[in-house]
């Protein structure tokens, strides 16, 4: 992985990171977390940064939402204060993770009845003998390479109901490192 930061006015720094795992650049906000371009390991430094200013519209809006969620984070006191943080985090993920999953599943050519976003505090995802897609809200606390991960594991199960072989064989052709990925989640807990 290789990596460089660049600061921009009004958004701050922007870490680009290169990465074998990645298909396409992928630009992402996180509260907290910062600003994120995820570049293939074959695409060149410029190119992401002119697909960041093609973009910069959309980047601002969304450095702006990120910051009034961390002003409301620093600010929550009490259960009250807690339980609207969990309903704006949820409203996060009702805009992002149906589209998301979407998106994943019409490059993939995969297939599902509907997703809806539970408050799950056990599993990131999961996925109903008739294909409904169940996915947590605390999936926007993850790196975008992994929501991608966690949605992409539960339509394969829309193929493959188990982990046997034949799942991980086809997550693999999906992902490019299914082996690699769930290691890499072990090391997230879902954080309420």
């Amino acid at each position: 992985m290789s990596k460089k930061v660049k600061s921009y006015p009004y958004i701050g720094d922007v870490a680009y990171v290169k990465s074998r795992r990645a298909r396409r650049l992928t630009l992402s906000v996180r509260p907290g977390r910062g600003i994120r371009m995820t570049i293939p390991w074959y695409s060149a430094w410029r190119d992401a940064e002119a697909f960041l200013m093609r973009n910069m519209d959309w980047l601002k809006e969304k450095v702006t939402q990120a910051r009034r969620w961390e002003e409301t984070i620093k600010g929550s006191k009490n259960e009250t204060e807690l339980v609207a943080l969990r309903e704006k985090l949820r409203g996060l993920a009702l805009a992002y993770l149906p589209l998301r999953t979407q998106q994943l599943a019409g490059e993939h050519g995969f297939s599902y009845r509907r997703v809806s976003i539970r408050a799950s505090r056990t599993r990131w995802g999961s996925c109903s003998a008739v294909n409904n897609i169940n996915l947590s809200l605390y999936l926007m606390q993850l790196p975008s390479h992994l929501i991608d991960y966690v949605i992409l594991h539960e339509l394969v199960h829309t193929v493959h109901k188990n982990h046997g072989p034949d799942f991980w064989q086809l997550l693999g052709q999906k992902t490019g490192q299914a082996r690699e990925l769930a290691a890499e989640m072990k090391k997230y807990r879902i954080k309420v």
